[in-house]
């Protein structure tokens, strides 16, 4: 994408309200097998960063030399990427009828993404 839409986007990709420790420790819990979650001797649960589909955090692991991240799965963020898809999708389609044309092909990049994720 050029530039230009890349900064004004930004935000929504980089500074997302994060996911309380008591969720994240939930996700962990869930989604880890137990022998993965006794090798974790420390989790920092405020993450480093946090996006519109995950957040990481900081951990250690027993036997790992230095920091390990982990990337936590925002609940819900299946449902608004195909939420958000189609609303791109829908959009696009819009604005091609319009014959408002973008400089890049939207629609394929839009499609190649969705099949991507």
């Amino acid at each position: 994408m050029p530039k230009q839409y890349i900064r004004k986007l930004a935000f929504v990709f980089e500074s997302c309200e994060p996911v309380s420790p008591t969720e994240v420790r939930r996700i962990i819990d869930s989604n880890m097998s137990s022998s993965i979650r006794k090798q974790l001797s420390n989790v920092d649960y405020s993450p480093i960063a946090s996006a519109t589909i995950a957040q990481v955090h900081r951990g250690t692991m027993v036997g790992v030399e230095g920091d390990i991240v982990l990337k936590i799965k925002r609940p819900g963020s299946e449902n608004l990427m195909k939420l958000d898809m189609s609303n791109m999708l829908l959009v696009s389609k819009i604005l091609d009828s319009l014959n408002i044309r973008l400089p890049f092909d939207h629609i394929s990049v839009l499609l190649e993404y969705q099949n991507e994720v």
